[in-house]
């Protein structure tokens, strides 16, 4: 008889688990907070910079659009309705902060896999391609990333999501998203000082010593365009890919030979252009060399990070067609005046500019 009752206590207490996990999972499911299944209509969903690789996740699958900006954190201040207004289409942002080839890859995928995509703006950032080939700048919820149903109990049963991230949701409740959603989403403008005072922090301008080999990243970058960029051109003639090189400020190149490896980074442009120049639905804008913008600190709230400002102009630029690479020569006219500017910083110990 007690052997009875304690069979019976745990099916029940087995039964109630059971019960208790499947409300959770439905709960999830239905409210969705990351939009993986569909579009939040009925709550604010919590994107931000701090929630960006689960976010992405139901940003890339969800919204309507057929046109994406593909980047890094220099790329989260484009405004795709500009964008819309200017390239045509409709575009949204697939950015990842301080994200490499392959978090790029990822996005993409799923792009391709989920919508009809027109049109491709990828800030080719020359630090995402000397990762490793399958790094992310991240830890990545690979599983809402993948087609398989069943890892997403990860989801469903994740501590963030049951205690932050739902509630978050259900306290934005009735506040529905606009389109306005698709300019403001990580978007960091009106944040941050910008000027000689702030953009010079983390700059370096003395003699290294020791250099790297200038075919230093040869094998990562060559290996990443091969795996992370070219499979989608290649298997997507019909759409548009605008690759850009961004606009760094010199004191970024400076701090580059500083480090020892400014001629291995500008190899790595010559790399990128030239597995790139060949494809008809490629154009390969060069920003790095305005210098109208990167000797102008005030653009910059570091060495690296401009303002809208300047993603407002590139937009204007590459709907013009002005910046367009057009032969290796001008990549290696640029690379020998970012190497001319880093130089005359060393020289000085200093800012010149």
């Amino acid at each position: 008889m007690v052997s009875m009752k304690r069979k019976h206590w745990a099916l029940l207490t087995l039964a109630g688990l059971l019960g208790a996990i499947a409300l959770i999972s439905a709960a999830v499911i239905a409210i969705d907070p990351f939009q993986v299944y569909r579009l939040a209509r009925d709550y604010m969903p919590p994107i931000d910079n701090t929630t960006q690789v689960y976010a992405n996740a139901g940003i890339v699958r969800s919204y309507d659009y057929d046109s994406a900006i593909v980047g890094t954190s220099v790329t989260e201040n484009f405004r795709p309705t500009q964008m819309d207004a200017l390239l045509g289409g409709r575009f949204i942002k697939l950015c990842t902060s301080a994200g490499t080839a392959n978090n790029h890859a990822l996005l993409l995928d799923i792009a391709f896999r989920t919508h009809t995509m027109r049109r491709v703006v990828y800030g080719l950032d020359v630090y995402s391609y000397i990762a490793d080939v399958d790094a992310t700048g991240c830890e990545v919820p690979l599983y809402l990333y993948d087609e398989n149903p069943f890892n997403d109990v990860q989801y469903w049963l994740n501590r963030s999501v049951l205690g932050t991230f739902l509630p978050r949701c259900l306290r934005a409740w009735g506040q529905q998203q606009d389109d306005s959603i698709r300019d403001s989403m990580y978007c960091w403008a009106g944040r941050d000082i910008y000027g000689e005072d702030y953009a010079l922090y983390t700059a370096q301008f003395t003699q290294p010593e020791s250099e790297r080999s200038a075919d230093a990243y040869d094998d990562k970058v060559l290996t990443n365009l091969r795996e992370n960029l070219i499979p989608f051109i290649e298997a997507h003639p019909e759409t548009q890919f605008d690759v850009f090189f961004p606009p760094y400020s010199a004191a970024e190149w400076a701090t580059m030979k500083s480090k020892g490896t400014l001629e291995a980074m500008l190899r790595v442009r010559e790399l990128c252009y030239g597995a790139l120049c060949g494809y008809d639905n490629v154009t390969v804008y060069d920003f790095a060399g305005r210098e109208d913008w990167t000797l102008d600190l005030d653009n910059y709230k570091d060495t690296l990070h401009y303002g809208q400002w300047i993603n407002d102009a590139m937009v204007e630029e590459i709907a013009a067609g002005r910046c367009a690479v057009t032969d290796a020569t001008a990549i290696l006219t640029v690379n020998d005046a970012l190497r001319v500017r880093a130089q005359e910083q060393i020289d000085a110990g200093g800012w010149i500019y």
